[in-house]
């Protein structure tokens, strides 16, 4: 009778204890939705800023404010001529950079190398056709160079790009991490960069919830996209959290609200 007791309170407790996990569980994919959709306002926030007459007066970014669900938001623009073009960049330029993310200089030619390779033509089986041309359609299709570890892919998605055109990226569009990859010195005293008002530009916003939730999300963009339209977003994507950016929300605080922002640029 004891034992039948006993194991009547342990199915009673298995019970519970399960009901509070799956109850959590969805507490936190409720969470982690709301969050998400929160980032992707903040995204269609800033091309709004973009395409709003002269923003580059009224608003800087990296932009901090909050979100109406009290979500703070950090929305970065990154423009895409300021990034390492995989279809474009020189074997220099592409060795300089895998080597300093590897910290190996035999590894980073390597992947250079590769790359120069999966861009080059590929000759057809066809009789009389011309040789086919294969070039990266999306920054994603990295992972698929040899020698390329999940880590090392992760790392050089915000510094490389396939929408610029340039063998030569724009040290004045460049991130400051990008140019330290490069062994480049950033301009001390360089001014204000306004927004773009044409070409591709990447824009990441990052959120955080009041219950600890954070998401990361980013959209590649181009202005002035064409038929009519004044922009396309031609790829979603999840980001990474960067440590140091936290860092530097904590410090600078989260500003203003995001929509009080939106209308004085508009204005």
């Amino acid at each position: 009778m004891i034992w039948t007791l006993g194991l009547i309170t342990l199915l009673g407790m298995a019970v519970i204890v399960g009901a509070r996990y799956r109850t959590k569980t969805s507490s936190n994919y409720a969470s982690v939705a709301a969050a998400e959709m929160a980032a992707e306002s903040a995204v269609n926030l800033a091309i709004a800023t973009a395409l709003a007459p002269t923003p580059e007066q009224t608003v800087s970014f990296p932009l901090r404010c909050r979100l109406p669900g009290g979500e703070h938001a950090t929305i970065m623009v990154e423009e895409e001529t300021g990034k390492i073009d995989l279809n474009a960049a020189s074997p220099a330029t592409l060795t300089r950079f895998f080597t300093a993310l590897t910290g190996d200089q035999s590894r980073g030619t390597r992947i250079a190398s590769r790359i120069i390779e999966f861009r080059k033509p590929k000759a057809q089986s066809t009789p009389g056709a011309g040789p086919a041309e294969v070039r990266f359609t999306t920054v994603m299709q990295l992972d698929q160079i040899d020698g390329m570890s999940p880590l090392l892919f992760r790392t050089a998605l915000r510094h490389v790009t396939v929408r610029s055109g340039r063998p030569e990226l724009d040290m004045e569009a460049a991130s400051p991490a990008t140019l330290r990859l490069l062994n480049v010195a950033p301009k001390q005293a360089a001014g204000k960069r306004g927004l773009p008002t044409g070409g591709s530009i990447t824009i990441r916003a990052d959120i955080s919830a009041s219950d600890g939730t954070r998401f990361i999300r980013e959209a590649l963009v181009s202005l002035e996209g064409g038929n009519g339209r004044p922009f396309v977003i031609r790829e979603w994507r999840r980001g990474d959290i960067d440590s140091s950016g936290a860092r530097q929300e904590r410090a600078q605080g989260t500003g203003p609200a995001c929509l009080r922002v939106r209308d004085t640029a508009a204005s």
